[in-house]
């Protein structure tokens, strides 16, 4: 088939006519949409975005053209004229001749007309052709383009300017629009002493549409609010009259006034003392406005009063710098609003860090029986009851829905670091949580929680045997004040590394700093770090030379001192004198279960055998709540000293399903458990929280 003869057969089916339909509704849409993509608000780049659709679409058009149109008219043709065959057993033109013509059609075999051949061909060009142009357009409009805003949809404005409207008075009284009145001055009073935000006035409104008007420019409130001063909130309110008393309600909007943020709850005063419902308000919608997009917001029933909001955020400044006035200010942000949440469960946080269980127990029990059926309220309460009763993977899945929702608040993502790794021991899941805030958004110098993140990241690091990695990131704090915990992780990589010189740089630089008891305790630790390694010579080096210090001293040595004195005496296996240091010590000891334990294995390399056996009966007895595994985790420790390693084990696996938790110095990191450490058992100790 010729060109000619293809135009001519598309004319009479009626290819041109249906192309035309496409086209001209094409043209015609493209008319109105720029007559109307303005007025509703879409950006100038939906043009592009339509003439894209319609130039892509249109070879799908022309495809489906053939499909349901041309396509039934060609069968149709096929059907009515057949194909001619001749039999193959004919043996020349006489026979040829002779033979009947018939129509055959072959299962399963498309015969393509010269039509269709055509017709396909000219699919595939004018494809190319729009591909082509949609190239193009794209690579002008999309990739060569400075300005991306231009492919942005118009989002809700975001900025500080707050509208406060005129509140409606529905009491059919108007001698009592002054309550109306009276209730916005106070509100923008507050949000502007507060600097909560740029307060726009109900007369800021009525001035632009009085201007608007005299320009004959169609306007009205809601006009003037979202074209012209496009605040990213609007404050509301409506008040009546029941029975004598006066009803305040009022609600905080979107900036487009198409979407209610918050709607607070109806406060009912006296009639005659208006303010007190005004207060009222005005403490709700400062709370609400000041707390928005923060963590708080989300877990609170209802917007929390103002005062209590500040108050709050004055204990939340304090826990940064671990002053003792924390606990002062929550109190006082829970009297100032008895309904926020945050503060009570903070006071719950408060004692549950200092191991003042019970005390923090009982208070989460009356904050249950409080709460309502909030979920993320429950969830937090039911992480904490978790935490008590040393359920450490539900305090890690609990948590984690929690953090889940700001991982970017950092004393959350260090919660979630720590639940990971001293909770769970996934060491592996510190890494992401980490990375979730860039360290260089910190003042590392003013920032305590930024110390602990490094502090548990690098024993993550570790853990995961990343040493050189975690000399990398801690080098820093080597030669700094404070910082202790770090310089904890710091010795222990030197140690693994075999940096002999930078540990004994590292623990003179910590003697000359002048903290000589935290000198002495990293002195044992290192000892201990050099021993689990198996070289003892340079164990040796610290543990006498710490020694020697303490006797030097005598007498000036304090309590916890002395303790140190004894665990150091026991490590350098002079257990005569670690007994006697431990049975003088013992009954002024802060840790009896520890001290006990170890004057237990010291009566046991003493030959004192039955003193030791009747020490650990009285560890046994020593069960209490709120111990968390400590008493088994003590009988482990004997057991696997005196060399019964499946006794030691079972105590072990009793300890960690009691909530015993993975530390810098227990568990696999405990010198006393290193010849359990390749058995199958004691793997399954460890993972025992994060299995299924």
């Amino acid at each position: 088939m010729n060109l000619k003869d293809f135009i001519k057969e598309c004319h009479e089916k009626e290819v041109f006519k249906n192309l035309s339909i496409y086209i001209v509704s094409s043209w015609v849409l493209i008319q109105v949409f720029s007559e109307i993509y303005e007025p509703i608000g879409l950006p100038k780049i939906s043009m592009t975005y339509l003439l894209l659709a319609l130039l892509i679409s249109f070879p799908f058009y022309i495809y489906l053209l053939w499909r349901y149109r041309l396509k039934p008219l060609e069968t149709r043709y096929k059907n009515r004229d057949g194909i001619k065959v001749t039999s193959k057993s004919s043996d020349g033109p006489e026979d040829e001749n002779g033979l009947k013509k018939k129509k055959v059609h072959l299962p399963g075999v498309r015969l393509l007309s010269p039509f269709q051949r055509m017709y396909f061909s000219a699919l595939f060009v004018i494809s190319l052709v729009v591909l082509l142009s949609a190239s193009l357009i794209v690579r002008a409009n999309f990739i060569e383009q400075e300005d991306m805003s231009a492919f942005t949809f118009p989002d809700e404005p975001d900025n500080d300017r707050i509208a406060v409207l005129t509140f409606q008075n529905n009491t059919a009284d108007p001698n009592l629009d002054v309550i109306g009145n009276m209730a916005v001055d106070w509100i923008m009073h507050g949000i502007t002493q507060n600097k909560v935000g740029q307060v726009i006035s109900p007369q800021i409104v009525e001035d632009y549409t009085n201007v608007l008007k005299a320009a004959v420019i169609p306007s009205e409130e809601n006009g003037v609010l979202k074209e012209y001063l496009r605040p990213s909130k609007v404050v509301k309110g409506t008040y009546y009259l029941n029975n004598g008393r006066l009803l305040l309600q009022c609600s905080v909007m979107n900036g487009n006034m198409n979407r209610t943020l918050v709607s607070f709850e109806q406060v009912e005063c006296d009639a005659d003392s208006p303010l007190d419902c005004i207060e009222n308000v005005k403490q709700r919608v400062l709370g609400y406005l000041g707390s928005r997009g923060t963590k708080i917001i989300g877990i609170e029933e209802k917007p929390p009063n103002f005062n209590a909001y500040k108050l709050w955020l004055e204990s939340y400044d304090l826990q940064q710098i671990q002053s003792p006035d924390q606990l002062r200010t929550i109190n006082e942000a829970i009297a100032a609003d008895s309904s926020f949440f945050r503060p009570k469960l903070d006071r719950v946080a408060y004692y549950y860090n200092r191991d003042e269980f019970a005390i923090a127990d009982s208070l989460l029990q009356v904050l249950a029986a409080e709460t309502g059926t909030k979920r993320e309220q429950l969830n937090m309460i039911q992480h904490y009851e978790a935490c008590f009763k040393g359920d450490n993977r539900t305090a890690f899945k609990t948590y984690k829905e929690e953090y889940n929702s700001a991982p970017k608040e950092i004393e959350m993502n260090l919660s979630m670091m720590v639940l990971a790794l001293q909770f769970v021991n996934m060491p592996q899941a510190v890494d992401t949580i980490y990375a979730v805030i860039p360290q260089e958004d910190f003042d590392l110098d003013n920032c305590i929680s930024c110390e602990y993140r490094d502090f548990v990241q690098g024993m993550a690091n570790l853990e995961l045997g990343r040493v050189a990695e975690t000399i990398e990131m801690l080098k820093p704090y080597a030669n700094t004040a404070g910082q202790e915990w770090i310089k904890e992780v710091l010795m222990k990589a030197y140690v693994l590394e075999g940096d002999h010189a930078a540990v004994a740089d590292l623990m003179e630089h910590i003697r000359l700093l002048g903290r000589i008891e935290y000198w002495q305790l990293m002195m044992l630790k290192t000892g201990l770090e050099y021993m689990k390694t198996g070289n003892k010579a340079e164990a040796m080096k610290y543990l006498t030379g710490v020694t020697a210090f303490q006797e030097q001293r005598g007498r000036q040595l304090s309590q916890s001192e002395r303790e140190l004195q004894a665990e150091t005496a026991f490590y350098m296996e002079d257990y005569d004198r670690a007994g006697a240091l431990l049975e003088a010590l013992l009954p002024d000891s802060d840790d009896p279960l520890g001290m006990k334990t170890y004057l237990a294995m010291a009566y046991l390399k003493n030959g004192e055998e039955e003193k030791a056996q009747n020490a650990m009966l009285e560890v046994s007895e020593m069960r209490s709540e709120y111990q968390f595994g400590e008493v088994d985790y003590n009988l482990a420790r004997f057991h696997a000293f005196k060399g019964e390693e499946e006794v030691a084990l079972k105590y072990l696996l009793q300890a960690v399903a009691a909530g015993k938790r993975f530390t810098s110095t227990t568990f696999h990191n405990d010198y006393l458990f290193q010849p359990l450490k390749a058995s199958p058992e004691f793997r399954k100790v460890l993972n025992f929280w994060n299995e299924g």
